[in-house]
Formats: structure tokens, C-alpha cells, sequence
């Protein structure tokens, strides 16, 4: 790619950006939100017109996925009512009659060499976000992508599961295959690419061999100056608050998806729940929220939580930051006035008895969107508008600028660059520090272990704890994740 310009009415998302990646390699691109990485992949693709600028492979000029050029986004194109075989073909279908038995058995054979297993039968709305994320992998390799982009590929899935992702990547590029990641994870880059690309502003800043850079080096590189020092500073827990008792919360099979699982969390505590997609993370936080049933005790401040409607664990305190920003956290045909009001919409400062409070709601939006920096022109512009690394800024500061108490966070980091990254641990530290507790589910160990006070792990179900003098030990934790103690 040379000179590529892309505008956007009066902002210019890409300048003059030259972009190289080589046949064989695993090569990063890395930025803060808004640096232009997904904008300068969808032109690379073929779906965002440049302005300006060239796009050639093996020296031949391209305009679309003619080129044997694929890409992931970060907003899977997974159609939840068709099946899983369905999903894999759709738009690829390798011919006007189909053949079931011959497509199964390619299906089969490409999920085998990338070490996934699927039920092709099953309908895709029963995948997890990993699931998904694995299927849209699979597209790529169907349509015999010879160029595949990957953005954010590891932001749903577990550690292992990563592991196993760079692994059949590693194995597809020395095929001769070029894998492009777009990630924020630079653990990830320097773990597994060859080569990085840096982006800041709309421009490229660096490319260099991933083995002559660092994380410190690399951090500079994405946000123009040293990252500051991370890390759980949060004071000395006080006395217990969250009690949870021999929970059991049925899945949507009707199998024990959390069962008999307990746990303790003290006062101005932030603990991290560690495990593989499908531990039971998921039922665990709605059996929190109310949205799914559970038996057992949880007792939060003194108060029978689980007889609370959803309403009034809100009103007692309860504040989220969903894992599915576009089906459990936001309206997006809805301006961002209306969705910093979802869920708090009958308190202040958003309302008065039954009175809105129109002025308290108009300020109350400005603060919620300016808490992490999220980039908008109007609190009236609709949600869709915004990227996804904004959305999930704006929901974040919905969730921990209104006062919470028991903070529920699933992956709140999604899709954030570092520096937003760690803001956003400061701010649950902090409200953590006014005697809040937080409860944050994540898939990246290593991040978990750097910003909680303390890391559980989830297996089948069931809560483990590490033995006295491992509570922080990675080894340790990563063993209870996958049920060996």
C-alpha cells in the first residue's frame, strides 16, 4: 500500500500511509482508537475507497477480495439463524446446487488443520463471542484467502485460546499465507509477529522487526510518550460486602453452567475472574444482574440480592459494563443523550420522583462521554455513529461515573487501546477506593493479574482460589482455569 489518504468529510482518518506486509509472515498493526488501522484494512479489502494511493499484491494493482484478500472484523458477520455450515459458505457457496456431504467434509477438514471442532448443524446463534470469532476465521480459509486481516482477533478469547489461534496462524504463513493482526495486545505482538506496523493520528510513525522493539518501546511508538505505571493500588480491603453462596444458575441447555459456586469479596476489593469462553462467566454476571435465575445465596451489603428486580439492584448500586456493548449495553439507533440514561433513567440526576430531569440528563451524558475521552461531535448523534472503541468508552463511563457500589465488568477493555485500557482500570480502582467492589471477568490472565487485587478462575462452573502464596501466580491461576489443580 503507497500513500494511502483517506478522508471523511474535513477529517482526515488516513495520511500519505505507506504499508508493506510480506508473504509468510505474521505481521501487527498496532495504534491507539481512531490511529486509522481498521480504515486502512477495509481499503486493503476493498470495501473503503481511498482518496489517494495504490494498493498492489505480488506487484499486481487490486481493488477487492479478487485478490484472495480476507478480513475479520471486529463486529462478526455471523447470521445468528442460520447453521454453523451455512455461516461458513454464505456468500462463498461453491456452487448454484450444493453438495452437503462434500462441503461438511471440507468444513471439517479446514476447522481440523486450524484445531477447532464445530456442529455444523447447529444454528449460530448458540455460538459464544470465541465461537464466533473462530467461524469468521474459518470464512477466510473457505474462501482460500491467500491475504488474511484478522481485527482484534483474541479480544473474546481465553489465553489457551489464543494460543492455539497464533499457533494454526504461524502454521498457515509458513504455507506462504500473510496474516495481518490489528490488535491493542502487545504481549500478543511481540509473543508471536515478525513485523509491526505503529500508527498515531492517521499516520504511520514506524515499521521494524517485532525482535528489535519492546513493550515500553512499543507503547511510546502508539501514544507519543511513556505509558504510565500500571498496577492494583487500591488500599487494604475491609470487611467482607459480596458473599456468594453455593450458586447454581441453569444454562440455556438446561445444564449447571454455574454450580455450587462460592465466593467472598471484602470492601474496596477489584477481583478477577479468570477462565476459558464458557465457564460459566456469562450466567454467573446475569444471575448478578437478574436477567437469568439462580439458586443459592447472594447477599451484597446485607441485602438478599437474588429476591431484587433488576430495577433495584440498579438503585442499590449496581453498575455494568456489559460484555455485548451492542445487545446488552446500547440502543444504537439512539442518540447518546438517550443511552447514558438506559437503565438509570428513574434516579437522579437523570430524573426527579417521576419527573425527567432534562438539564441533569443533558449534563450527566457530557460527563459520561468525556469520562474516557470518547471522540463525538453532538450527544445528539446516534450511537451507530460512533467507532467501537468509543461505544465502549461511553459505556463505560455510564457505568462507573454514577455512583456505583457493586461494579460488574465484562471485559470493560474490549477493543481499547492501552492508554484507554488503563484508564479505565484507574477509574474502578478509584471508585474501588470509596468502598465500591468490582467483579471483572476478562480472557487476557496477564491484564487481570496487573489490575485486580486478587484472580479467581472458573472451571465448569465452579469458583477455585489459589493456594496461599499463589493468589498472583500466573502458572497457578492458568492450572485452575482448565480444572487441573
Amino acid at each position: 500500500m503507497t500513500g494511502v489518504t483517506v478522508r471523511f468529510g474535513s477529517l482526515t482518518a488516513l495520511e500519505n500511509v505507506d504499508f508493506e506486509a510480506r508473504p509468510g509472515h505474521i505481521h501487527a498493526l498496532v495504534g491507539e482508537n481512531g490511529a486509522g488501522k481498521t480504515t486502512l484494512m477495509r481499503v486493503l479489502f476493498g470495501s473503503q475507497r481511498a482518496d489517494s494511493g495504490e494498493v498492489t499484491v505480488d506487484g499486481a494493482h487490486v481493488k477487492s477480495r479478487r485478490a484472495a484478500i480476507g478480513m475479520v472484523s471486529q463486529h462478526y458477520s455471523v447470521i445468528p439463524q442460520l447453521k454453523n455450515l451455512q455461516n461458513l459458505m454464505v456468500g462463498a457457496e461453491p456452487g448454484a446446487v450444493l453438495d452437503r456431504k462434500r462441503d461438511r467434509a471440507r468444513a471439517e477438514g479446514i476447522a481440523r488443520a486450524m484445531g477447532f471442532s464445530f456442529d455444523w448443524d447447529a444454528p449460530s446463534s448458540s455460538l459464544s463471542p470465541a465461537g464466533a470469532q473462530k467461524l469468521e476465521i474459518l470464512k477466510l480459509l473457505w474462501r482460500e484467502s491467500q491475504v488474511m486481516i484478522l481485527d482484534e482477533p483474541t479480544a473474546m478469547l481465553s489465553p489457551a485460546d489464543s494460543e492455539e489461534l497464533y499457533t494454526s496462524l504461524k502454521r498457515l504463513a509458513e504455507e506462504g499465507r500473510t496474516a495481518i493482526v490489528v490488535t491493542h495486545r502487545i504481549r500478543e505482538v511481540l509473543d508471536h509477529c515478525e513485523r509491526v506496523t505503529v500508527l498515531r493520528g492517521g499516520k504511520r510513525v514506524a515499521t521494524l522487526p517485532v525482535a528489535e522493539t519492546d513493550e515500553a518501546n512499543l507503547a511510546r511508538l502508539i501514544i507519543g510518550h511513556d505509558l504510565r505505571e500500571r498496577g492494583s493500588a487500591t488500599a487494604e480491603p475491609g470487611p467482607p460486602i459480596l458473599m456468594i453462596e453455593r450458586l447454581t444458575v441453569l444454562g440455556d441447555r438446561g445444564h449447571r453452567a454455574v454450580d455450587d459456586a462460592s465466593l467472598v469479596v471484602r470492601k474496596g476489593e477489584v477481583v478477577g475472574i479468570a477462565g476459558v469462553d464458557g465457564s460459566g462467566q456469562r450466567e454467573l454476571f446475569q444471575a448478578l444482574i437478574g436477567t437469568r435465575s439462580a439458586t443459592g445465596s447472594v447477599r451484597f451489603g446485607g441485602i438478599d440480592w437474588l429476591n431484587l428486580t433488576t430495577a433495584k439492584r440498579l438503585a442499590s448500586g449496581l453498575r455494568l459494563v456489559p460484555e455485548d456493548r451492542h445487545a446488552e449495553a446500547v440502543i444504537e439507533d439512539w442518540s447518546l443523550f438517550e443511552n447514558a440514561a438506559l437503565g438509570l433513567h428513574r434516579d437522579p440526576p437523570f430524573a426527579h420522583g417521576h419527573w425527567i430531569d432534562t438539564q441533569g440528563r443533558a449534563r450527566q451524558a457530557g460527563v459520561i462521554a468525556d469520562a474516557f475521552k470518547t471522540r463525538y461531535g453532538s450527544l445528539a448523534q446516534p450511537m451507530k455513529s460512533l467507532s467501537g472503541g468509543n461505544q465502549q468508552r461511553f459505556v463505560a463511563g455510564r457505568g462507573l461515573t454514577t455512583q456505583p457500589k457493586l461494579i460488574a465488568a465484562f471485559q470493560p477493555t474490549r477493543g481499547l487501546d492501552i492508554d484507554g485500557s488503563a484508564k479505565i482500570y484507574q477509574a474502578i480502582r478509584h471508585e474501588c477506593r470509596q468502598g465500591a467492589v468490582a467483579l471483572v471477568v476478562g480472557f487476557d490472565l496477564d491484564e487481570l493479574l496487573v489490575e485486580c487485587d486478587r484472580v479467581v478462575a472458573m472451571c465448569q462452573g465452579r469458583i477455585f482460589e489459589a493456594p496461599g502464596g499463589l493468589e498472583r501466580d500466573r502458572d497457578a491461576i492458568g492450572r485452575l482455569m482448565v480444572g487441573v489443580g
